[in-house]
């Protein structure tokens, strides 16, 4: 009786101290509205930077459907209309510092709603961008321009492997791809001076003809490798045909300064016989912007529901948010 009475004001004094408190986004020491800086600064093309406003999750529209995210390539019409409406900066001051020396003012284009700059990245270069708009803090951030690094087409040959057209989830994503892989054996040639971080593209492509005769390109950047330097442990779940534990991001952690062999598998499109190509993209990034690729990755596979711990999206602006990276690229063509 006496464990009983005890349980009972135990329950009581829980229930008479539990609270309930509403947190006020907009106070405290993180500051919740500023700059977002997006910007990626390719070798060898004129630099441009998208400036917007950021806004706390509860000044923005609702979500609709099962689209939590813009996925790469894809337009969202009401978030298009809400970033040109409400939070495109169109008269902010942005300059580029470039090797603390060159000074580059960036003026806005109302045609593509992003700064333009004279610039153009090179590999080596240190660039700082900085922006004032409105009463914010200025937001500003620093990267070197990465050196392109060679890779090298070893082999290539193609072998019959059927397609459903399906993933494991049982959604269709390549419908348009021919019973024919490409297998291809590439080679990083790595300095190994510092750590060196990459991003892998590789894009099937085959032409076809409308009844009209203008022509369609068939694409897909879609492929799959067996080797090491591709898994990712936190990728649980496949994105979209990307297969689970795959990513195309990756650093030179287990082969630095060294040339290394790999594998990788694409399959080809369908198109006009003879038109069938794979552009094969090695590019070299920067530190922050392999972390912010990594970080999206494993957004874009988490569930937003409120029971999922919160994913940090990586930035390295100061006083702001946003990605800043760089880019230089190697290239080839390989007809199949």
């Amino acid at each position: 009786m006496e464990t009983l009475k005890y349980i009972l004001i135990s329950l009581l004094f829980l229930a008479l101290s539990s609270c309930e408190k509403n947190i006020d986004f907009n106070h405290g020491d993180t500051l919740i509205e500023g700059v977002t800086i997006n910007a990626l600064a390719v070798g060898d093309t004129v630099f441009i930077a998208s400036i917007s406003k950021a806004y706390p999750f509860y000044r923005m529209k609702a979500m609709e459907g099962d689209l939590f995210w813009i996925y790469e390539g894809m337009q969202m019409e009401q978030y298009d209309d809400f970033f040109r409406d409400s939070a495109l900066i169109r008269d902010a001051y942005v300059q580029l510092v470039v090797n603390d020396t060159q000074r580059y003012k960036m003026n806005y284009d109302a045609d593509t709603y992003t700064y333009k700059s004279t610039y153009i990245p090179k590999g080596g270069d240190n660039v700082m961008i900085s922006v004032e708009a409105f009463d914010f803090p200025i937001a500003k951030s620093k990267i070197q321009i990465p050196y392109p690094q060679s890779i090298e087409v070893v082999s290539c040959e193609k072998i019959y492997s059927p397609n459903n057209g399906m993933v494991a989830e049982g959604n269709m994503y390549d419908y348009m791809g021919k019973d024919t892989i490409a297998r291809i054996t590439l080679k990083i040639v790595d300095p190994g001076n510092v750590q060196n971080y990459y991003r892998l593209k590789v894009r099937g492509y085959a032409l076809s003809y409308y009844s009209d005769s203008s022509i369609a390109y068939m694409h897909n950047d879609i492929y799959t490798s067996a080797d090491v330097i591709f898994k990712d442990e936190q990728l649980l779940k496949g994105y979209r045909g990307w297969p689970a534990y795959f990513s195309n991001v990756f650093s030179d952690q287990l082969f630095n300064g060294r040339d290394y062999e790999f594998v990788i598998e694409s399959r080809l499109r369908m198109g006009e016989l003879g038109t069938n190509y794979a552009v094969v993209e090695l590019q070299s990034i920067t530190k922050e912007l392999y972390y912010y690729l990594k970080s999206t990755m494993l957004y874009r596979i988490t569930n937003q529901d409120a029971y999922t711990e919160p994913i940090n999206i990586y930035s390295n602006v100061d006083n702001g948010w946003g990605i800043f990276g760089g880019v230089n690229s190697c290239r080839h063509i390989i007809p199949l």
